[in-house]
């Protein structure tokens, strides 16, 4: 199973997890077009789609993709906010688990200003992964992870500094502390997981303006001995599911 990641900012968001006969995207937050292409413009192998909330770096597609005869599923607010009412709309209940294609995936409520999700997806070629995006929270802990994908937007020292400095508005602090999730609070919720299965971490949805990619991986992989990584796009990474 490959990850390729097309996408993984406030410009726009998408993720897809792809073996050789099935695919689930995870995100879309960019041009169908861009989706296409990455796929080889093969939809037919893409199981379905999932969608943490609604904001457009992480939803732009949806409308498209069900027109392209995807299944698509989601929190009801994004499918409310677009005028969305068609059979391939699939509403999520947060802790239901769902099954598309052979990925099993167990949705979760995290703490964003829109309702969204987080996402625990496994599949028998990768074992347990994690995603956790555009929350400055988690309450849930989950056992056996084999790779996770986490943001890590900003660090507070570095938003301090651009604040003093005039680069980022003052009112900016307050939002970012209530909706994405600080360098800090990733580490620390890493270190309250078991990550003695864990064979990859990648770093997801940096802030352009308030992060540095190099430290933010360093720290990681510093706490955690595990390959850690930023996601950017066009980035493709192998999951397995068994120890190295």
């Amino acid at each position: 199973m490959k990850l390729n990641i097309l996408g993984s900012s406030s410009a726009g968001n998408c993720y897809i997890l792809q073996s050789d006969s099935e695919a689930l995207i995870v995100e879309v937050g960019l041009r169908m077009t861009a989706i296409k292409q990455a796929l080889g413009f093969n939809l037919n192998k893409v199981a379905g789609c999932i969608v943490s909330h609604l904001h457009n770096d992480h939803a732009k597609s949806v409308e498209d993709m069900i027109k392209a005869g995807v299944d698509v599923y989601a929190h009801g607010s994004v499918f409310e906010a677009k005028g969305i009412e068609h059979r391939r709309a699939k509403i999520i209940i947060p802790e239901k688990g769902f099954t598309v294609g052979q990925f099993k995936v167990y949705p979760f409520p995290v703490a964003h200003d829109v309702p969204t999700l987080g996402f625990l997806i496994n599949h028998s070629e990768t074992g347990n992964i994690l995603f956790l995006t555009d929350t400055f929270t988690c309450d849930y802990q989950f056992t056996d992870l084999s790779h996770i994908l986490i943001e890590a937007n900003y660090s507070t020292d570095m938003l301090d500094k651009n604040i003093s400095s005039g680069r980022t508005n003052n009112g900016m602090k307050r939002r970012l502390r209530y909706s994405h999730m600080e360098l800090q609070t990733t580490k620390k919720l890493l270190s309250a997981h078991d990550l003695s299965n864990v064979k990859t971490i990648t770093l997801i949805h940096l802030s352009s303006d308030n992060s540095d990619e190099k430290r933010f991986v360093e720290e990681v992989r510093a706490l955690t001995g595990i390959v850690t990584r930023a996601a950017s796009s066009g980035l493709e990474i192998e999951l397995l599911s068994k120890p190295f």
